[in-house]
């Protein structure tokens, strides 16, 4: 299956509406109908937002692009692209967008105005939606909320067939924030500011001065907050005082989506727990975003709706944020939608040097927390995103509470969640996703990294309406991460990553053969069993727990900041012509292992003849760009 080939699925059929022929999409009738309660027929006159997703135009070359974005010695490397420029090569054409745009409003449906070519927001009446696509709407209970959806295929016109790619006609969300609350009762020793830095070796990048000075960091949220808990928080724990930037993409949803995604709940203690959740959600996000990178401007993109809504602002509006962190997660196995509504946004930023960072979840191994059968975060799954997983940590407390040292990690697993983890069933297999250990499945594996996650072990404290709370999950593991890559962008002196799972990965291969520095931890105790679902153990090199393992920042940002050179296998920033002489034997060498990864720019296990090239580029003239 093709990586990308997901979001444009939809069955070709003929059944018509009136006299035009029209074809049905399968794919858009939401899982979640089987777990949802059906109340009964919907309201015709109830309203709903609703969202069409096109198909990205010439898609093969948009996969080269990224790929090429990320090799060095490729003339493509790092030239990362505008929303204007992305929207020319590959958005659909404005006549096909226009078409489909009249089309809805020939229906009687309100069209909102959007940034992006590849996505059309409209809303209407049940009674539209019905007449329009043909569709049989119901009135649900889900997880505490009334939620509308369609329970048949949407039928469109045939000649649409080739340019929609996705329709979404229900009001699930479209998916949950994966904040755990924790600690207990009495004194406990957590994780403040200044314990991360030491236990991850981020201390001595900030006394160099790289602190993501230039860098911003978008979160992505649907609550409002109060800016004031983050400058108090960061008074209290020494932290230069930086206020976040918030920006709305439609209206206010609200503190804790009041006005949100949580005021469709009817019990007023579930609707009280969704406030908390995503009230905390958004501040734990801003407020350790900017711990890592205390020099890094945080901007909190808030969306009234859902977060596909700000991330596809972030994306289209705001490209100055070259690392996009979202903490917010939905099974494949029912939320397969996020995918669906989302990858193409994905690949644009990663077209346009923008890094997106998502949480793998919460619940191990059980995804979908039924203790049905294992899956995997989907908005996590996409070739293009790095799913950051979770430890337990032992950061060497002192009598007075304080980190020392890192001592070891294990993956997370105890009484409040798991780390999120295991083998995409909707995404095959990119090709930078090799490395020692790396399940030879065919599918996407995640997470790809890791970070402290669990709440008791030790847990985060943030600040929530001026009171201090003890945090964790992978929540707070991928903000934390995002503002380790605002460093990582620093130290290589570079506008953005885009998709950073290429260079991490061959950071990995090299530290796991022996060929490189050790920039990650190797996570090799525990496993994510969960809820009576077999999971995953962790091991040495790459596991489907913690991924490549969790950063030690110092070394990590070393490498960074060292110009990437190919043909260089003994890590001395220099192409011999002995290593030129390695290089050809292993191209000759059809199908033999790859001793020096350094030749090997895209992990495909082969040493070309454009590598080659690259790398005698690289002897002559030296490693520095």
């Amino acid at each position: 299956m093709r990586v990308w080939s997901l979001l444009l699925l939809g069955a070709v059929t003929p059944p018509t509406v009136g006299a035009a022929p029209r074809y049905a999409m399968p794919a858009a009738v939401s899982r979640r109908l089987g777990v949802a309660e059906r109340l009964g027929a919907a309201d015709p006159d109830a309203p709903l937002m609703m969202t069409i997703v096109l198909r990205v135009r010439q898609l093969e070359a948009l996969e080269a692009l990224i790929a090429a974005q990320q090799q060095p010695g490729s003339p493509e490397y790092h030239r990362w692209l505008t929303p204007a420029e992305f929207a020319v090569r590959f958005a659909p054409l404005e006549r096909s967008h226009g078409a489909v745009v009249g089309w809805l409003q020939q229906q009687g449906f309100t069209v909102q105005p959007g940034a992006s070519r590849l996505r059309v927001d409209f809303s209407g009446s049940v009674a539209q939606v019905q007449r329009a696509f043909g569709v049989r709407m119901g009135h649900y209970r889900h997880r505490g909320r009334r939620v509308l959806a369609n329970e048949s295929a949407p039928l469109l016109p045939m000649e649409f067939a080739g340019l929609v790619g996705f329709v979404r006609l229900n009001t699930f969300p479209l998916a949950e924030p994966q904040v755990r609350l924790g600690g207990p009762g009495g004194t406990v020793n957590v994780m403040a500011p200044h314990d991360m830095y030491t236990a991850y070796d981020v201390a001595p990048v900030l006394a160099q001065g790289m602190d993501g000075t230039g860098q911003t960091i978008a979160v992505v949220a649907r609550s409002d907050f109060d800016s004031g808990d983050v400058v108090r928080f960061q008074q209290l724990f020494g932290v230069p005082v930086h206020e976040p930037v918030r920006v709305f993409p439609g209206g206010s949803p609200g503190i804790g989506a009041a006005q949100g995604v949580c005021g469709t709940i009817r019990n007023r203690g579930e609707q009280q727990a969704c406030i908390k959740a995503e009230e905390t959600e958004v501040l734990l996000d801003v407020e350790w975003a900017g711990v890592m990178a205390p020099g890094a401007t945080v901007l909190a993109d808030i969306s009234e709706f859902d977060v596909d809504a700000a991330l596809v602002d972030v994306i289209t509006r705001h490209p100055e944020a070259k690392i996009i962190s979202m903490s917010f997660g939905g099974c494949e196995r029912f939320n397969e939608d996020g995918l669906r509504l989302l990858s193409s946004f994905y690949a644009q930023a990663a077209a346009q040097g923008q890094t997106v960072l998502v949480a793998s979840g919460d619940g191990g191994a059980d995804g979908c927390r039924d203790g049905g059968a294992a899956s995997v975060n989907a908005l996590a799954s996409d070739p293009n995103v790095t799913a950051v997983g979770g430890t337990g940590l032992d950061p060497g407390f002192n009598a007075s509470g304080d980190a020392t040292r890192y001592v070891r990690e294990s993956a997370w697993n105890d009484v409040s969640g798991a780390s999120g983890g295991g083998v995409s069933t909707l995404v095959a297999k990119p090709s930078y996703q090799a490395a020692p250990a790396t399940p030879s499945d065919g599918a996407r594996d995640q997470p790809d990294v890791a970070l402290l996650a669990s709440p008791p072990s030790p847990g985060y404290v943030i600040v929530v309406e001026s009171r201090e709370t003890i945090v964790g999950g992978t929540s707070v593991a991928t903000p934390a991460w995002a503002g380790i890559v605002a460093l990582l962008n620093q130290a290589a002196r570079t506008d953005g990553a885009g998709a950073l799972n290429y260079r991490l990965y061959a950071l990995g291969r090299r530290q796991y053969a022996g060929q490189g520095p050790a920039v990650f931890n190797d996570v090799t105790r525990g496993d994510n069993n969960r809820n009576g679902v077999p999971g995953f153990g962790a091991g040495p090199g790459f596991d489907l727990v913690t991924g490549l393992g969790s950063p030690n920042v110092q070394r990590l940002v070393a490498a960074f900041a060292a110009p990437e050179c190919t043909g260089d296998c003994n890590g001395d920033g220099a192409v011999t012509i002995d290593e030129l002489l390695v290089g050809v034997n292993l191209a000759l060498a059809e199908g033999t292992p790859v001793p020096c990864t350094a030749f090997d720019v895209n992990g495909d296990g082969h040493v070309t003849i454009d590598e080659l090239v690259d790398a005698a580029g690289r002897a002559l003239n030296g490693c520095a760009d």
